[in-house]
């Protein structure tokens, strides 16, 4: 039987990012939906909050959506978010 290394599903830990994180999780959550009309997009986050999984991008459009909503977060209670253009920045890794 195939094996591969997780995390155990319940356990939770602190990780470090930066800026240019967020920035990759959100150009790729526009990439996910870049060919769904303004109805797909709208039927799909109606069925995210059931839990409703119907079409599998409607689990990725949650997990980035989940990501990018805790990484503003904390950002904001460091006082560290800005607006900017997405257009504008740079997406080059993380040193």
């Amino acid at each position: 039987m195939p094996v591969y290394k997780t995390i155990k599903r319940d356990s939770t830990f602190p990780i470090t990012i930066g800026g240019n994180t967020l920035i990759n999780f959100q150009k790729l959550l526009l990439y996910v939906i870049a060919d769904k009309s303004e109805e797909e997009i709208l039927t799909a986050q109606e069925k995210i909050l059931k839990q409703e999984f119907t079409e599998d991008w409607y689990e990725h459009v949650a997990f980035l959506s989940l990501m990018i909503t805790a990484i503003e977060r904390t950002a904001q209670e460091k006082g560290l978010l800005i607006e900017e253009n997405l257009d504008d920045q740079s997406t080059t890794p993380e040193s």
